[in-house]
């Protein structure tokens, strides 16, 4: 997922999407099956199975929202909530990282179902109305991490706070790659394993699914996506 769009209920700010969006893999992906299932989870669960089989309802919404300013985060703009369990794990990570010297930045957070549906059109219409290219790069309403109000996008100043896969190689991207699960957040959609995920490499995309859980996912050697498939035995 790579752009808000603008969300009335929430009062979220306008953002001008990327030039354009990131180069997809020629790899295999995961598309969508043609029964889509509920998350056998709630919502509320850290460790909710959300992917392209399994869709969170329309009307979920996390209840404890929070402005991700509370964890001290430099933001991009205005208007992004996460939900208050991710704040003080949120706000140890960003200490760590600034005894590193990292600049480090927020570009999304929370996306309603509304939101993700706007987003996801605004994907399709960009790239010509090509449904699969769309689904490379963005999730259908339901099927969006950031729909969980535990998720996030970064960026920093080594790269203008722009969105891409050349975060990766910054000081930014190689910390969070190697530390961010100290504090409780994965990377979802890691480099090589688009067949797995169904999406193209996401090096800004972090989910936070708790320390002591981060702790036994990073010791599986798993990618998250895999790890949480055994986590809710599917």
């Amino acid at each position: 997922d790579i752009y808000d769009a603008i969300d009335q209920s929430k009062q979220h700010n306008a953002q001008t999407p990327p030039a354009s969006p990131p180069p997809a893999s020629t790899d295999t992906y995961w598309g969508y099956p043609a029964t889509i299932l509920p998350c056998t989870r709630s919502g509320d669960d850290l460790l909710v199975l959300v992917n392209k089989s399994y869709q969170l309802p329309a009307d979920y919404y996390p209840t404890d929202l929070v402005a991700v300013t509370d964890s001290g985060l430099r933001v991009s703009r205005s208007g992004m909530y996460i939900r208050s369990i991710v704040i003080d794990d949120l706000a140890a990570l960003r200490a760590a990282v600034a005894t590193e010297g990292i600049d480090l930045t927020v570009l999304s957070a929370f996306r309603s179902y509304a939101v993700q549906s706007s987003t996801y059109t605004y994907w399709v219409n960009y790239n010509g109305g090509s449904i699969d290219a769309a689904d490379k790069i963005s999730a259908r309403p339901g099927h969006s991490q950031h729909q969980l109000g535990t998720t996030l996008d970064f960026s920093t100043n080594e790269i203008a706070d722009q969105l891409g896969q050349h975060f990766a190689n910054t000081r930014a991207g190689v910390w969070l790659a190697a530390h961010a699960w100290e504090y409780g957040f994965a990377l979802a959609y890691p480099q090589g394993w688009e067949a797995a995920t169904g999406y193209s490499f996401e090096p800004w995309h972090f989910r936070y699914i708790g320390r002591e859980n981060a702790a036994r996912w990073h010791a599986s050697g798993l990618i998250l996506e895999v790890w949480l498939r055994g986590e809710n035995g599917v």
